[in-house]
């Protein structure tokens, strides 16, 4: 900006100084017009006018060079604002953050709260009544923390590009159900036993069996239906679906009486951390990021999804799905569906490895109802010298990841070096999209996430063993 400035105060003199001298010829021309000859006339007229020439040139580069100028001072305007622009969205990207941080640290120490506090009252209650309840409020607040991980990894691997999609057959009126039926518990523990939850089912014809990620589909409606009867106070949830003829798809819809979405958070609303209350004074809870994981949801199954609110009336949350009848098998992954079975394993030497006693205590009365035989590894270090030094008889090792001494990776690493042919399955916390990739290159044959299901332990148990579930002679 200084060059430009210098250039132009240059040109100005300059032009300044052929002005003055054009000015000066001209008057000496006309004080001394009688006394010149002609030759010297024409020489003075050749040079005033390549003099104007020159002042003509001047003046365009002057134009050029204010032009330009012009030009870099609202190029420098806009990248002040943008500068500006970009400072707002860090402030408002920082704020956000604090209050996810904040919303998060809320909604884990609330379900914390009930399960450490009802966990004290269950050592000193004789009462076996109160001691079912306190068992229940403990495993509700259990699942409330297990949903809460569950969707921050699943944010995890919506953003790396690596969010697992299970296409198999769904029965829609069997899955309709259960959620009906798990939402007419749900209210009653949320204390909104008067809020009306109803299902419809639009459709003419019989029960809907079609292809799509049905765990998925439970989430989407779960996540919505949530959020209808936390903003109801009064009135009715209802949901359902109806089958368009129209693209081949089905359009699934969940309405509420509640408080609606104000007109200036509706283009925010699938945003993750926004909402529709945002700060420590905000009466409802929750994180933020129900609504951004169901809109990338239903969009990786091929659907849409949207609303209509209105403000003080309540809100309609629709989206839609392809209707499709059979399944692709090349599109489809596989889906473990435990069943509960009567595995018996006597005779199976099972090696936990874990560091955590509580863990531990787990694993081995959900091995035990099988007869197999438990053995414990406290290390990563213990469970190499159980297996390849002491020789221990080890039909399959359930490897914890994160322990002292050597880690649950690198222990698979020696054991699979010696000896492969014994079945490693990973149960580890760690559970984010590239976790499991890390254990299967370690050389672990499966892989399950804390906290453990025990049907699907099993199950995955089961089919390393590769032995037919059979009864005790």
């Amino acid at each position: 900006m200084l060059f430009w400035l210098i250039s132009l105060s240059i040109l100005a003199v300059i032009l300044a100084c052929l002005t003055c001298r054009y000015v000066f010829i001209y008057r000496k021309l006309r004080s001394q017009k009688d006394s010149f000859s002609v030759s010297q006339n024409e020489t003075l007229q050749e040079e005033l006018k390549n003099l104007k020439l020159r002042c003509k040139e001047l003046q365009i580069e002057n134009d050029e060079l204010n032009l330009t100028i012009s030009k870099e001072l609202i190029e420098q305007d806009h990248l002040h604002e943008a500068l500006i622009q970009s400072k707002l969205k860090s402030e408002e990207a920082d704020i956000l953050k604090s209050n996810f941080l904040a919303n998060m640290s809320h909604e884990i120490r609330t379900p914390m709260n009930g399960i450490l506090g009802f966990a004290q009252l269950l050592k000193n209650e004789e009462s076996a009544d109160k001691r079912e309840r306190y068992i229940d409020i403990i495993y509700h607040n259990g699942m409330m923390l297990v949903n809460l991980i569950d969707d921050i990894i699943d944010i995890s691997r919506i953003d790396a590009g690596q969010m697992p999609i299970n296409i198999g057959e769904c029965n829609l009126e069997d899955l309709m159900f259960d959620v009906y039926t798990f939402f007419n518990e749900v209210k009653f523990k949320q204390e909104k036993e008067h809020i009306n939850i109803r299902l419809l089912n639009l459709n003419d014809d019989e029960a809907n069996v079609f292809y799509t990620d049905s765990q998925r589909l439970r989430q989407v409606l779960v996540n919505l239906i949530s959020n209808a009867l936390k903003f109801t106070e009064k009135g009715y949830v209802e949901f359902g679906y109806i089958n368009k003829q129209e693209g081949n798809k089905i359009e699934f819809f969940v309405r509420d009486t509640g408080i609606g979405i104000p007109a200036d958070k509706k283009d925010i609303i699938f945003e993750r951390f926004r909402q529709v209350q945002e700060g420590s004074t905000r009466k409802y809870g929750g994180t933020g990021i129900g609504l951004y994981i169901s809109k990338n949801v239903v969009n990786l199954l091929g659907g849409d999804i949207w609303f209509e609110s209105k403000e003080g009336e309540g809100t309609t949350f629709y989206f839609t799905l392809p209707y499709q009848h059979k399944v692709n098998a090349t599109d489809g992954s596989i889906i473990y569906k435990p069943a509960e079975q009567n595995y018996y394993w006597k005779g199976k030497h099972i090696l936990i490895a874990e560091d955590m006693e509580a863990n531990f205590r787990y694993l081995a009365a959900v091995i035990g109802e099988t007869g197999a035989e438990v053995i414990w590894a406290r290390n990563g270090q213990e469970v190499v010298d159980k297996t390849l030094i002491k020789q221990c008889d080890v039909d399959l090792i359930l490897m914890d990841i994160q322990m002292p001494i050597i880690d649950g990776y690198e222990a698979t690493r020696q054991i699979k070096a010696q000896r492969p042919n014994i079945p490693i399955i990973a149960q580890t916390a760690y559970a984010l999209p590239h976790d499991n990739i890390r254990c299967f290159e370690a050389g672990c044959d499966d892989y399950v996430s804390k906290p453990i299901n025990a049907l699907l332990l099993k199950q995955k148990i089961h089919d390393l063993f590769n032995v037919s579930v059979k009864s005790p002679e």
